[in-house]
């Protein structure tokens, strides 16, 4: 799988106040990010974010794979005697973790509770930070409480147990350096406003994981792991994390991380349409998400345009990319070209913009319908796609593929938004070659979209 882009912004979030610096000084030489600072103004967004992530659940649930939320606690919150006065947590802050993994967990989510234990390890252990002091990441060490948490979760679950016992064990250790290192990252020092004071470096302890044997195989050799993990910046290779996972599950796991800039949203999107996911799907889906983030949903106003998007339909979305299995609904499709409908095929040696694949459905759709179809396209990556009603255009939209020139399987969510289509217009771009085959309508469950 192709790397996702990152980014060295942190949220896409712009400040309430322009002017404002994001990083907040502390007591004794913290520093604190200012956009993790909320008030119950955000109550109504971070339930629209948890209403999201339960659908979600039960798309995925439905398909076999197992979400598992862990959201990265306030660093605020777990050293808040580092906080000043005038930034003193007030109640919703203090209350909003375990308000929203306990509506998380009462709808079936599987939720890792991070806040419980950062606070019990801060409190057990203050020489050892769990986050950077001038870094708004956690150290090795709170990655390592964090894998250590999201393990011992999965264990403690019946079900999630049986499930682990099924996936091939890979044998890893676990090293620490001898000696302190200085910090990789200060981004909150990078965020301090003009004339403000200079710290001195950061210095913590570092580990190495090692990959030391291959256990036995209960299922066959597998082309991708069975567990992913899907993050933020806190699950970059340099925070450990994703190593620290695969040492605390003894399992191997795939980890995608993405930039702040996209968001988790786009970077959860991201993942389900790549080969990783719809070649091999996972039977662990976990989903490292900063709590502070859960407030700017799909459609957050202050996140830049190109990965913003309608709450419902960034639902509608991901639960067609998280199907399984085409099931046939009431309408059916076919190629208005001539040359390609007896074969269900249209094949082009090179593409202009000019050229398009018209589509015909038998029947107008419904919500529940997507296309699902192999697609192979060289050079270009983008496919702009109009749906019809009859013979006007009812809406317009954009996809990124993979222009490897090699099939891969699409799945097309028609946009809810304005439902009863009649056909579909796919124009490849300029290609050297693109081939669209095996086109079909399905359906997902009625459950999905209300």
């Amino acid at each position: 799988m192709a790397s996702l882009a990152t980014s060295a912004i942190f949220l896409g979030i712009i400040p309430a106040h322009a002017e404002e610096a994001a990083a907040i000084a502390g007591k004794n030489d913290w520093l604190f990010y200012r956009h993790e600072w909320a008030n119950s103004a955000d109550l109504a967004a971070t339930n629209t974010s948890v209403e999201l992530i339960k659908s979600f659940s039960k798309a995925l649930q439905d398909n076999g794979i197992t979400l598992v939320v862990a959201m990265v606690p306030l660093k605020a919150r777990i050293y808040q005697a580092h906080v000043t006065e005038q930034y003193k947590l007030n109640p919703y802050m203090a209350g909003n973790y375990q308000r929203m993994a306990q509506a998380l967990s009462s709808a079936g989510v599987k939720v890792v509770d991070l806040n419980s234990s950062f606070l019990q390890g801060a409190k057990n252990h203050p020489d050892k930070h769990l986050y950077f002091r001038l870094d708004s990441h956690w150290t090795p060490t709170g990655a390592l409480l964090a894998a250590e948490t999201v393990a011992s979760s999965m264990e403690a679950d019946a079900s999630m147990k049986a499930q682990l016992r099924q996936i091939p064990v890979e044998k890893y250790t676990m090293r620490w350096s001898e000696q302190a290192i200085a910090t990789v990252s200060r981004d909150l020092v990078m965020q301090l406003p003009k004339g403000a004071p200079t710290y001195a470096p950061e210095y913590v302890l570092d580990a190495e994981i090692t990959k030391t044997a291959t256990g036995s195989n209960l299922l066959g050799d597998a082309a991708l792991p069975m567990i992913s993990l899907v993050g933020s910046s806190y699950s970059k290779p340099w925070t450990r994390f994703p190593e620290f996972l695969k040492y605390t599950l003894q399992k191997d796991v795939l980890a995608i991380a993405v930039g702040a800039d996209q968001g988790a949203w786009v970077g959860m999107e991201s993942y389900l349409r790549d080969d990783a996911f719809q070649n091999t799907p996972p039977k662990f889906l976990i989903w490292e998400m900063p709590e502070r983030d859960m407030r700017a949903p799909p459609a957050f106003l202050y996140r830049e345009a190109r990965y913003r998007s309608d709450n419902q339909e960034w639902l509608q979305r991901v639960s067609v990319m998280a199907q399984t299995q085409c099931r046939s609904g009431a309408a059916s499709v076919k190629f208005l070209s001539p040359s390609a409908r007896e074969t269900q095929r249209a094949q082009f040696s090179r593409t202009s913009v000019a050229d398009t694949v018209a589509l015909e459905f038998n029947q107008a759709t419904e919500a529940q319908d997507y296309l699902q179809a192999n697609i192979s396209s060289k050079a270009g990556q983008t496919l702009n796609l109009e749906a019809m009603k009859g013979e006007l255009s009812a809406r317009k939209w954009s996809l990124t593929i993979n222009p490897d020139g090699n099939p891969h399987t699409l799945k097309i969510a028609l946009p809810a938004g304005s439902k009863a289509y009649t056909g579909l217009k796919i124009w490849p771009g300029e290609t050297t070659g693109f081939t669209i085959s095996d086109v079909r309508l399905c359906r997902l469950p009625a459950s999905v979209i209300k």
